[in-house]
């Protein structure tokens, strides 16, 4: 199947040597979709995008990337996605989930990269992975047959990334390296005794193995550049090596980054030195996509340090989730002090704070920044969408501007259990990170590295690092993790939900319970 993808780097913080990890601008294009980066693309749960009903995904302006992790689908052998007919050329993956082809660009992995659960191990023929009926074996014959059926625009290839508890061995190691090449070269495979199976699934990206030893990682990356020769070049032919039937590196961060790893600090130091040492044998000319990255400051230090192209949505979906509006931007506005990467709506603070989501924005540039999302810039209904039942609906204006949703209301829905919360800041939150990396895009195109960098350091100087996965040890910090704080509050509303809701039906079913050996004893007695 040949591949409908290109790269096209427009411009880079280019050093004298020439170095290849540098922050650069460029435009993926698949099919006719042009994706600009750095850039983002959104995570997707059994093909849906959490919280967000297809009109708010259309209405949400950043989304024009989605993933979807293909293990929910394996319940069913085989899986659902597969058997949906062919429609003319478009992929059926967008046919079955129904996303327009023109407007979306659908990946599939596996895994689900932002699992971090401990997995059963690999073997030489199968891959563990999750689903809702427990743990699955898919070999690699079955996932490149899933992949030619379902015909996404991008593959994730397999790969044998340990989930156990660390640390590894050098043999689990050599393993794993030994593994991830061979069922790469499996998936470009065009030597298969059946016809049906000849084609290869187009844009494969590569998900890089060596887990945290940085030899292992450079092990790993030469041996996808190295020349096959004997029986291994015959099944790729015409391929001389694996890297040329590779369009993108994959880097999971969430293997990286587990804190059971023993002797590794994941601080971005360490964690761009594992990422070059990948790079240091490949092309720089194809995307680096990197998985699971928590927080705008982890993401600067990829795109400064490594040269990253593309992250995933998993941090500020998460937020949306327990209910952190994200308010942040670069190049960071000038405010006085040090400000949190969002607010905690469930926090009593904003029962009466009438103020929008993004009160952080600059608000001496002429315009104004202001968020463009669905909450932050809601308008009413088109004319031409508008159901009239009577001639008094003539009388309404036709498209106008309403007030963006407050802190203080989208509290309540917190607090109130209503959806609608989650869905209002998903939208909101994935509209601020597409304008962070808009604004990281902008930067980096005049083409001034150290412009870029005391960007990046007045980012951090800016805002606070208080993710989710952020230790809060620094005596300094005077107020408490956003994220932690807001998790929780979270779970706190959550469990008085179901704890209230639980003990009044207990009560009930007693009752009744009670009533009913009531009659069957005075029966009895009669």
């Amino acid at each position: 199947m040949s591949s409908s993808i290109s790269f096209d780097i427009s411009s880079t913080g280019a050093s004298a040597n020439g170095s290849k990890f540098v922050p650069r601008v460029a435009k993926l294009l698949i099919r006719q979709i042009a994706i600009d980066t750095p850039g983002l693309l959104v995570c997707s749960s059994r093909g849906v995008v959490p919280h967000l009903s297809r009109d708010n995904v259309t209405r949400t302006k950043g989304i024009r990337w989605i993933h979807v992790p293909f293990e929910s689908f394996l319940e069913h052998k085989p899986p659902v996605p597969t058997l949906q007919p062919q429609q003319g050329q478009s992929p059926r993956i967008n046919s079955f989930l129904r996303f327009p082809e023109e407007e979306y660009v659908l990946s599939v992995s596996l895994r689900d990269p932002a699992d971090r659960r401990e997995m059963p191990a690999n073997t030489n023929v199968f891959v563990t992975a999750n689903c809702i009926r427990g743990v699955r074996k898919v070999t690699p014959s079955d996932w490149r047959s899933y992949m030619l059926s379902c015909n996404p625009d991008v593959v994730f290839s397999l790969s044998d990334i340990p989930f156990r508890t660390p640390p590894y061995s050098q043999k689990r190691l050599t393993k794993s390296i030994e593994r991830s090449a061979l069922w790469l070269a499996d998936m470009l495979s065009t030597a298969d005794a059946d016809e049906d199976l000849k084609s290869t699934p187009a844009n494969i990206f590569v998900q890089m193995a060596g887990g945290v030893s940085v030899p292992a990682r450079r092990a790993f990356a030469e041996s996808l550049v190295e020349v096959l020769h004997g029986k291994e070049a015959e099944s790729v032919q015409p391929l001389k090596c694996l890297d040329e039937g590779v369009a993108g590196y994959v880097f999971d961060m969430a293997s990286v980054c587990r804190k059971e790893v023993q002797d590794f600090s994941p601080n971005p130091s360490t964690i761009a030195s594992l990422f070059q040492a990948s790079l240091s044998a490949l092309p720089p000319n194809k995307p680096r996509l990197a998985t699971s990255a928590c927080g705008p400051h982890k993401m600067l230090c990829l795109i400064r340090d490594v040269g990253i192209d593309l992250f995933d949505t998993y941090w500020a979906q998460h937020a949306a989730n327990i209910g952190v509006a994200l308010d942040f931007s670069f190049p960071a506005p000038a405010l006085t002090g040090k400000h949190h990467l969002g607010h905690n709506l469930y926090d009593i603070v904003y029962a009466r704070d009438f103020t929008s989501m993004t009160s952080n924005r600059n608000i001496n540039i002429n315009p104004p920044a202001v968020c463009l999302c669905p909450a932050c810039s809601p308008s009413s209904t088109p004319p031409p969408n508008i159901i009239r039942h009577s001639s008094v609906d003539g009388q309404r204006p036709s498209v106008s501007s309403n007030p963006p949703y407050t802190k203080a209301f989208l509290h309540h829905l917190l607090h109130t259990h209503e959806m609608s919360a989650h869905s209002l800041l998903a939208m909101h939150n994935i509209t601020v990170m597409d304008a962070f990396f808009t604004g990281i895009r902008d930067s980096i195109s005049q083409n001034n590295v150290s412009l870029f960098e005391a960007e990046v350091q007045r980012f951090f100087e800016m805002y606070r690092e208080d993710t989710d996965d952020t230790a809060d040890d620094d005596q300094s910090l005077t107020e408490p993790n956003v994220f932690k704080a807001a998790e929780k509050a979270w779970s706190e509303v959550d469990l008085l939900r179901g704890k209230g809701r639980l003990a009044r039906e207990s009560e009930r079913e007693n009752a009744e319970s009670a009533t009913a050996a009531n009659e069957v004893s005075k029966k009895a007695m009669e």
